[in-house]
């Protein structure tokens, strides 16, 4: 199941990048270190959804840990879930903040639902992808994942409303 999972979010990812946004909505796609993106969920049934990308962008900067509210518009549009999978850190010098590195994926839900979904990390380049978990998104709040390991790639599936 895993190498299945691999290929599709392999084939995924460069199609995303090869192709014209918005994207065709689909259960998941994978997102590489260093991605600005925003997502619109696309109603399946009343409680599943589909989701394309509108918006896609290489983030390269490291971010505050803590400090990035302003990351976010105020308002985003409807339906939609803006994301920041990239480098973040905290510390008053550099030695403080190498030590504190994080993989991080911030993200803002814009919709009027709060919603699980599944998350898989790729750790090493071209390897196999694992499940990890998540807190989800509420509606209308921020949300941050942290890892303190490196993650190459994030594949993010099977968006639901929460009950």
């Amino acid at each position: 199941m895993k190498h299945y999972l691999l290929t599709i979010f392999t084939f995924i990812t460069f199609s995303v990048f090869a192709q014209d946004l918005p994207t065709e909505p689909a259960s998941g796609y994978a997102f590489p270190i260093g991605s600005k993106f925003t997502i619109k969920l696309i109603p399946i049934d009343s409680v599943s959804f589909n989701y394309s990308i509108i918006k896609y962008e290489q983030f390269t900067e490291t971010i505050d840990t803590w400090e990035n509210d302003k990351l976010f518009a105020e308002k985003g549009k409807d339906n939609t879930i803006d994301f920041y999978f990239c480098l973040g850190t905290e510390g008053k010098t550099e030695d403080e903040k190498k030590k504190n590195m994080k993989v991080l994926l911030i993200f803002k839900n814009n919709s009027k639902y709060s919603m699980n979904f599944d998350s898989d990390i790729q750790r090493k380049e071209d390897g196999e992808y694992e499940k990890t978990s998540n807190m989800g998104t509420y509606k209308g709040a921020k949300g941050t994942e942290m890892w303190p390991y490196m993650i190459h790639s994030i594949g993010l599936n099977n968006f639901k409303r929460k009950k």
